[in-house]
């Protein structure tokens, strides 16, 4: 008889104990993701208050300035399957490729390469393609680079070239020219780092 009573009784507990368990840590997830939803609030918008902020006066000196910078007209200079969209770039502008259908036969790499002079140049950064795969449309940054050995950016300023090599050799490369002007707001990443 005592098993009876004994075996129902230790059943309920158990419930009570698995109901009080899974009750408490809801409570204490709902209490840790409301703190967290607060404190990340609070941080985003001071975040982004400190970074509107920035961005009205870089517009402010720049407009103040004796010689504003305003981006170039889009040109799109074209290369068979490639364009991109200027001939000329500010430090701290990003390079905008297109790239339009390519034949599903041709693939190679552009190479995009700083001209030294008329014999030397060094490559910055070289992207594969493939026509038998998607392509995307990208943007290349031209930054100082410590580990690459690019410290100032008279080693970014001048004349630069797209090659394509490959397997068929069919496009032209595509000439383009990085100046010294910098992007407002962009002064500080264009310090010397080494």
């Amino acid at each position: 008889m005592n098993n009876k009573i004994v075996i129902p009784i230790s059943i309920i507990i158990t419930i009570v104990i698995v109901v009080f368990s899974f009750t408490q840590n809801e409570i204490i997830e709902n209490k840790i993701l409301s703190e967290i939803n607060d404190s990340s609030e609070i941080n985003d918008s001071s975040e982004i208050d400190t970074m509107i902020d920035k961005i009205k006066q870089d517009k402010i000196e720049n407009d103040e300035s004796e010689n504003p910078y305003k981006p170039a007209e889009r040109e799109w200079i074209q290369s068979g399957p490639f364009k991109i969209d200027r001939s000329q770039y500010a430090l701290g502008e990003k390079l905008f490729v297109n790239v339009m259908k390519l034949d599903e036969n041709v693939k190679g790499e552009m190479q995009i390469t700083r001209i030294i002079n008329n014999t030397h140049s060094w490559i910055y950064k070289t992207i594969p393609f493939d026509g038998s795969k998607p392509q995307q449309n990208f943007y290349i940054s031209f930054d100082l680079f410590d580990k690459r050995g690019i410290c100032t950016t008279d080693q970014l300023i001048g004349d630069w070239e797209i090659k394509f090599v490959g397997d068929k050799g069919e496009f032209e490369s595509i000439m383009f020219k990085i100046t010294n002007e910098i992007v407002p707001g962009k002064y500080n990443r264009y310090a010397p780092v080494c």
